[in-house]
């Protein structure tokens, strides 16, 4: 099976200059992305015991600085996982390697770590949790990881308002394109088409439904930082969101791109709640200063290949 394996995944990389992998019915997976990862997937990479004993002690260490502030972090896996029955060229005959960084860490921390593999692939029964053209979970996954975070959040003993429930929700046609989908290779378009094209809308690849919260319900509006707030920070956003209800619990979630589409959900759940998006780091900057009741954490699942460098705790200042 490893032969194999080598052989299918070297060819789809190979035969790809780009990212873009094509799949027959108007799908787009990664490929030849920055960590490689349908070779961790298949079992072609693998943490050594040094690394994978490496990961467990920074969990743990996290851990015991963190405590007793509850720490939840949510790894979402690729859409080569939960749709690998779809993947192209032979590659959806592999079997996912049982060892791989994500299961890794959920063994490890079982009630700190969890991966969203068996989540979604129960949800998937309810519609398209991915987008076809992208790597990220569509409108209908965010909304249903932020309900996978709800209830891992009533169970940490942190009490909010219940969750917002589906029939709440405004929904609104809407087109997606994907950036995967927009770095197909010219030469794969044309047979790529021949799927896709039956469900194509004018230039986007996909049409679905956009989940909005209704405006007279909605509490939690973006606040102002402090210019000074964190001297150093060079990561991609960090923004605040207030309800105004000091009942509420206090958060700081680090995240990825996989919690974007989450957030306008997730902050109607508390009194203030920090996003910070820096290379996946927890700063312990931000935990000092905002003395939060529970610490969230968003993670793709791809990232998790160079975990076994990153510290328990960064401190932007030192």
């Amino acid at each position: 099976m490893f032969g194999q394996a080598a052989r299918l995944v070297a060819a789809a990389k190979a035969r790809r200059p780009g990212k873009a992998l094509p799949a027959p019915g108007g799908w787009v997976y990664l490929v030849n992305d920055t960590n490689d990862f349908l070779s961790w997937q298949f079992g072609l990479k693998r943490w050594t015991p040094a690394e994978a004993r490496a990961v467990r002690q920074t969990l743990q260490a996290r851990l015991a600085a963190l405590s007793p502030t509850p720490y939840r972090m949510f790894v979402t896996p690729e859409k080569s996982v939960v749709y690998r029955e779809w993947l192209p060229e032979g590659l959806d005959r592999l079997r996912n390697a049982a060892d791989r960084p994500a299961l890794q860490m959920a063994a490890a921390a079982p009630a700190a770590v969890h991966y969203l593999a068996p989540w979604f692939e129960r949800m998937k029964r309810l519609g398209f949790v991915y987008f076809r053209g992208d790597t990220h979970v569509s409108w209908l996954g965010a909304y249903l990881l932020y309900r996978y975070v709800m209830e891992t959040i009533a169970q940490t003993g942190v009490t909010t308002t219940p969750s917002i429930a589906y029939s709440d929700l405004l929904p609104e046609l809407a087109g997606f394109e994907g950036d995967v989908y927009a770095q197909l290779d010219e030469a794969d378009r044309a047979a790529f088409a021949a799927d896709a094209g039956y469900a194509q809308w004018r230039n986007m690849l996909e049409l679905g439904l956009l989940y909005r919260l209704h405006p007279d319900t909605a509490r939690a509006r973006r606040v102002r930082l402090a210019d000074d707030y964190l001297p150093g920070f060079r990561g991609r956003e960090l923004v605040a969101f207030e309800t105004g209800d000091s009942t509420l619990p206090r958060a700081v979630v680090f995240r990825d791109s996989t919690a974007t589409e989450v957030m306008p959900f997730l902050s109607e759940h508390f009194a203030r709640v920090v996003y910070a998006w820096h290379d996946g780091d927890v700063l312990a900057e931000i935990l000092d200063r905002e003395r939060p009741d529970i610490v969230l954490h968003f993670v793709a699942e791809r990232f998790l290949a160079t975990y076994p460098d990153m510290p328990p705790i960064n401190r932007l200042q030192t």
